[in-house]
């Protein structure tokens, strides 16, 4: 069983975007019992069993049901599953292909998102009637349609994910790019790190101080090689892509990362 009050408050950080919410969602387990006590059954034996999911498709079920037009997302018991639901998916890899911020970066109310995102995205399919309504069929068959994804395993912290803005042509957050684009800006990431734009050179980093030589300058040139076809679409470069398959895409994103958070600890110490 998985207790989805419990796993948050065990896991979230200070330095990440969830932590904003904690003084608003974290109470306790006596709190927890009163307020759940219409939206769960009340013979629960233990107050913390009010969270508690199978697996991931209830907490999948969980995130789905928070998004229907007739669930009240406004009261404090659903505001708190609501984050609790997305941050667990978030720490375990999943974005939503329809929607790939929300799980990374959820509003500060959830009706931003399960009202006025998700009625922005129904008039762009065209499902917004003349009167100007968006039907509750419409929204609950988005619901019931939407794509979990499991994205990329090794987890960014916010200052690394700033400089992704920073580099990324259209200012996008890692979690919200394709695959490809992950690529491309891992790539461009890299070598806004390592090239001193002053001296005209590349960085020399000891890497062996954290990574012991699992992995070199020579081998960070190999990797960037690699995946420089994501960087350009020139035919050439697109025909190239075709070669990886998904598997190996969430392979190099993975290393790529682990390359970006050596580079990001080493020229920060010497900063």
């Amino acid at each position: 069983m998985i207790n989805l009050y419990k796993f948050y408050k065990d896991n979230v950080k200070e330095d990440e975007y969830y932590y904003k919410f904690y003084n608003n969602i974290v109470v306790t387990p006596h709190q927890i019992f009163q307020q759940m006590s219409d939206f769960f059954s009340t013979d629960e034996k233990e107050e913390y069993e009010a969270y508690e999911v199978y697996d991931i498709e209830e907490v999948i079920d969980k995130f789905k049901y928070l998004c229907q037009p007739d669930t009240d997302i406004s009261s404090d018991v659903n505001k708190r599953l609501f984050y609790y639901v997305c941050f667990y998916l978030y720490k375990n890899g999943y974005t939503i292909k329809e929607f790939p911020k929300i799980l990374s970066r959820p509003p500060s109310e959830p009706s931003e998102f399960t009202y006025k995102e998700m009625r922005r995205k129904l008039v762009s399919m065209g499902k917004q009637e003349s009167n100007g309504i968006v039907p509750y069929a419409a929204r609950r068959s988005l619901i019931e349609k939407l794509t979990f994804e499991i994205s990329s395993t090794i987890e960014i912290k916010e200052d690394i994910d700033m400089l992704f803005i920073k580099v990324s042509t259209r200012n996008a957050n890692f979690e919200s790019m394709s695959k490809d684009e992950k690529l491309k800006e891992i790539a461009n990431l890299i070598e806004y790190m390592l090239y001193d734009k002053i001296s005209k050179q590349y960085k020399k980093l000891d890497y062996n101080i954290i990574v012991f030589d699992y992995f070199d300058d020579e081998m960070i040139k190999c990797f960037k090689k690699q995946i420089q076809c994501f960087r350009h679409a020139s035919e050439n470069a697109l025909k190239e892509r075709e070669n990886f398959s998904d598997v190996q895409k969430d392979f190099l994103i993975d290393y790529g990362i682990t390359i970006i958070k050596v580079i990001y600890q080493l020229v920060s110490k010497q900063s």
